[in-house]
This record gives C-alpha cells, structure tokens and sequence, in this order.
C-alpha cells in the first residue's frame, strides 16, 4: 500500500512539473535563438564601424574627404535599413515566442481540466 502511494505521487509530481519542464526548455530554446540573432547583429555592427573608420583613416585630400561624405551618408542609409530590420526580425522572434508560451500555457490548463 505504501508503494502505492509512492508510485501515486510521484506520477502527480511528474505530472505538476511536466509544463515546468517544457516551459524551461522552450525558454532555454527561445534564448538560444535571440543570442544567436544579437550576437550576429553586433557583428554586422561592429564590422560595419570598423569599414567607416577605415574608409575615414584614409582621408587625405578634399577629393577624398568629399567621397567618404558621400558614402558616409550612404553607410547611414544602409545602417538605418539594417537597423530596421533587426527591428522586423527582433518582434517577429518576440511574437513568436509569446506565441509558443501561449501555447503551452492552454495546452497546461487544458491538461488540468
């Protein structure tokens, strides 16, 4: 009868910390991915910066000044664009982790019914 009542609540303690479980994993998974995304930004970032110091490094006339204002403001486009797109990229990954949790939580409540 003892063993029983082991094996009985240690299949309700599985069964409590099952959605634990998966909820950790799915965190686990989700910071995964966003470190994998921040950590590519910033190196297109960083590289992005080092080329404009470059480029500006090797100013040395005003016909060379002028060119490197002229792609500075075309770095300044193309870093706008990027940084849009992180932006896109950033709550499309959000939305979908809030959709996955979202998920997982009906999915716990309706296991509970």
């Amino acid at each position: 009868m003892t063993q029983d009542a082991m094996t009985k609540m240690s299949e309700q303690y599985q069964k409590f910390l099952a959605p634990v479980i998966k909820a950790n994993k799915l965190a686990a998974a989700n910071l995964e991915t966003l470190v994998n995304f921040q950590m590519s930004a910033l190196q297109s970032y960083v590289d992005m910066a080092i080329n404009r110091m470059k480029v500006a490094a090797d100013i040395s006339d005003p016909a060379s000044l002028q060119t490197f204002m002229t792609s500075q403001a075309e770095a300044i486009a193309s870093l706008h664009r990027k940084l849009m797109d992180d932006s896109k990229v950033l709550a499309d990954l959000t939305a979908r982790f809030k959709a996955e949790f979202d998920k997982l939580v009906q999915e716990s409540l309706a296991a509970i019914k």
